[in-house]
């Protein structure tokens, strides 16, 4: 799945992590990078690397956020905007080509099991942090 993303985003100049983050900002804009890389499940390292490369390039704004002194919030600029707006199709093109040829009710169990995959993983992240058992690199 990541081999055809990456070529299918390489016209774009994205890498899929790239466009996870954007597609993340695109349906909540202002959200500091902490919940950027848990919505999209990156460390938080990775996330600010690829949020500089975003920024470089003129496609996300960084901003202090009012109500809280040291945390960043980021949104899209106009350029990332338009270059999600272009991007649309993706989640379909990628949704159709992974289900293609599957009766209608196994693509509907497998959407299914797969959401409960990832809220388990969730609960299971959720679990590590509040336990204090993060990894070194993620603790704060």
């Amino acid at each position: 799945m990541r081999q055809v993303a990456w070529r299918r985003l390489a016209p774009f100049g994205l890498s899929p992590q790239q466009y996870q983050l954007l597609m993340a900002m695109s349906e909540k804009d202002g959200r500091c990078h902490g919940d950027l890389a848990r919505c999209t499940w990156m460390d938080k390292p990775t996330a600010s690397r690829i949020l500089r490369t975003l920024q470089d390039r003129g496609l996300v704004r960084a901003e202090a956020d009012p109500s809280h002194g040291r945390r960043v919030l980021f949104t899209l600029e106009p350029a990332g905007e338009a270059l999600v707006a272009s991007l649309q199709g993706f989640r379909q093109y990628m949704r159709e080509g992974m289900e293609q040829g599957l009766p209608e009710g196994d693509r509907a169990q497998l959407r299914s099991v797969l959401a409960s995959v990832m809220d388990n993983l969730d609960r299971m992240e959720a679990e590590l942090i509040e336990s204090g058992s993060e990894p070194k690199s993620e603790q704060k």
